[in-house]
């Protein structure tokens, strides 16, 4: 199998990264370490890596129930992931390239952040010559076509069976990042790791994944089916114990009994229609009265304006004391144009403000609008009598049915109180004489369940039937790979922990399943080992399994984010070392730390020097926070310390 091996990646206008518009950094042989604060986006370097790689990024909240449902379950989050890490105004000029090698191929891959399955351009160069493609932003279906031709392209160079693989082993395997997901822990995601890594036809992994999968789910849907089977059986127990109660029916108790429940309920209906009946009558009411009103307003204007006309000007003392002498009454000016003002007084117009003036109201019309509104205002009263007498009707048959249905209430109350014995067992037996048609058709459900069961359970064998060829193909490639693979396993784990572990491959009821000790003790929960030892046991495990996989193929090459951040320092240094073996035999290392005294990079730079590795400073890619600016002699020393190691010289 082979595996990409990243050589370069270009960001483009990222805005997370906002003191440069273009990053772009190399990657050599050994290792490469972006050190910075903390904030600045480390993990998500690593998250654009894989994206531009396979278009996903990793989901801390999806979980592995099939590879393909996976991938297609994760498509939606990378467009989440990068809002916010890519402004709006970013969102169309934003983009990725990663240049890569798969075997003899060299790829160059552009993507937007915003369009998983989409590709901006595409070159690969290899021994059957060259392909190069690029899409416009605007053409979307040659976007999608250049992913597709990538996709197809890349699984011929990988030797894998689906793109989806390549995803998984991508995020999976060969990335341990700020989900801290565990992959010796989680036995459905390592299983799908050991079908590929060791030697199975890809082809095959992929369908024993779904396979067991659907076995899977079979499984379940057969244990539901079983739930519901015992449900019906135990409930059609508890009736059958219910139905040999004696009972004998008193008819006049019964009759009378039924008369008050009827009296009761046709009093309750009745209530239900009067009140009805009471609320339309008061809305008769308030519309009568507003009616009433409305007219009431009408008839004192129209009254009004015929006792009090609007004054003319000419009736006003400054006004024809201006006509008459020429003497502004406001002013005192004696120089008025008295023609003009007399003009506006002919026009019927204000000589101050030129307002138009009304007519005199037509003292006949006036009339008339009178008696037609006071006739209005009469059938206006009359009907807000009636709506009124209606509304007082309405309430007091109301409040009679209301006392009638109350005591008819309380005569059933009291029969029922009287007679409690009698109802009870009355009631019971009702519910007996139905058990029998209950019990049938609960064994019905008991029946179809059990049917349903079997059925379950005998897909599920035949999906395990197909399995188990696999699963023994699987333990006889692990027997012969053990010899190799185990080995290099115990070197990386050894150089952390400073103890011997021992690695097994057991046969379980759901697959195969990987099984670690440390000094003969088996240590299958996550949680019988320290936060560190976990973390660093299961990297030593990506490793060796990564090693492995591409062994006559290529170069492995991990991607761990901020390891050191759950070491104290008696550890630190160990897992320098246990990084700096991985790297010496010959693999590559992709890493982000944080830029402080840990011992871990120090050791690392003092095995690996500069012919193996390159630490990349990511403090002048975005920008400090306050504190992290007043501080930066501090990250200025962490850093001039680590490249001392790189050189061969400082001190721990």
């Amino acid at each position: 199998m082979r595996l990409p091996l990243i050589k370069k990646v270009s960001l483009s206008n990222f805005s997370l990264y906002r003191n440069k518009t273009e990053n772009s950094v190399q990657f050599g042989d050994g290792v490469f370490c972006l050190v910075g604060a903390n904030g600045l986006g480390k993990s998500t370097f690593l998250s654009v890596v894989n994206y531009a790689l396979t278009g996903i990024v990793a989901s801390p909240d999806q979980k592995v129930l099939s590879i393909s449902e996976y991938y297609r379950n994760s498509l939606t989050y990378a467009p989440e992931y990068f809002t916010g890490r890519v402004l709006q105004r970013d969102r169309d000029s934003a983009e990725v390239t990663l240049e890569f090698s798969v075997g003899e191929n060299s790829y160059t891959v552009t993507r937007g952040f915003f369009s998983p399955q989409a590709l901006r351009s595409l070159t690969v160069t290899g021994p059957d010559g060259r392909f190069e493609k690029h899409a416009n932003l605007e053409d979307t279906e040659t976007a999608a076509e250049l992913h597709e031709q990538y996709t197809a392209l890349i699984l011929q160079h990988t030797g894998l069976a689906r793109f989806e693989q390549l995803v998984f082993l991508q995020l999976f395997l060969l990335t341990f990042d700020e989900r801290r997901h565990l992959l010796f822990w989680d036995t459905e995601v390592a299983r799908f790791a050991l079908y590929l890594v060791f030697g199975l036809d890809p082809a095959q992994a992929d369908r024993a994944g779904e396979w067991q999968r659907k076995a899977d789910r079979l499984e379940s849907q057969a244990r539901n089916a079983q739930y519901a089977a015992t449900t019906a059986r135990e409930r059609r127990a508890e009736l059958n114990a219910r139905t040999d109660t004696p009972f004998e029916v008193n008819v006049g108790l019964e009759e009378q009994h039924q008369l008050l429940q009827q009296r009761k309920d046709n009093l309750e209906e009745r209530v239900d229609a009067k009140g009805v009946q009471e609320k339309d009558a008061r809305l008769r009411v308030s519309s009568a009265v507003a009616n009433h009103h409305v007219l009431s307003v009408e008839y004192s204007r129209v009254f009004s304006d015929r006792l009090s006309p609007h004054a003319l000007p000419i009736q006003h003392p400054l006004i024809s004391r201006l006509l008459q002498e020429g003497d502004c009454g406001i002013c005192g000016s004696s120089a008025v144009d008295v023609v003009s003002v007399q003009a506006h007084v002919d026009a019927r117009q204000c000589p101050l403000c030129e307002t138009a003036l009304a007519t005199m109201p037509d003292e006949d019309q006036t009339f008339i609008d009178l008696e037609a509104l006071d006739e209005r205002l009469r059938e206006a009263s009359e009907l807000v009598q009636i709506s009124q007498e209606e509304l007082d009707r309405a309430t007091s048959e109301l409040a009679e049915i209301r006392r009638e249905y109350l005591a008819a209430g309380e005569e059933l109350s009291h029969f029922e109180e009287v007679n409690s014995d009698y109802i009870s067992h009355r009631d019971e037996v009702k519910v007996v004489s139905g058990i029998l048609a209950l019990t049938q058709e609960l064994e019905a459900q008991q029946n179809d369940a059990v049917r349903r069961r079997d059925d379950f359970r005998r897909r599920r064998d035949e999906y395990k039937a197909l399995l188990e060829p696999l699963q023994r193909e699987l333990a006889a490639k692990y027997a012969i790979a053990e010899r190799e693979f185990v080995p290099k396993f115990q070197s990386l784990s050894r150089a952390f922990l400073g103890l011997d572990l021992s690695l097994v491959l057991e046969q379980r009821a759901r697959g195969p399943q990987l099984v670690v000790s440390i000094d003969g003790q088996e240590r299958r929960d996550s949680n019988q080992l320290s936060e560190s030892q976990r973390y660093f046991i299961d990297i030593a495990l990506r490793m060796a399994l990564a090693e492995f996989m591409v062994r006559d193929e290529g170069t492995a090459c991990l991607f761990v984010d901020t390891p050191e951040g759950s070491l104290d320092i008696a550890y630190e240094r160990r897992a320098g070392e246990m990084f700096g073996e991985f790297v010496t035999r010959g693999n590559r290392l992709v890493m982000t730390a944080n830029l402080n005294s840990s011992r871990l990079i120090r050791e690392l730079a003092s095995t690996c020097r500069r012919r193996l590795m390159h630490v990349e400073r990511m403090t002048n890619w975005a920008i400090l926070s306050e504190v992290q600016a007043d501080a930066e002699d501090l990250f200025d020393e962490s850093y001039k310390a680590i490249q001392d190691r790189l050189d061969g010289d400082g001190l721990w």
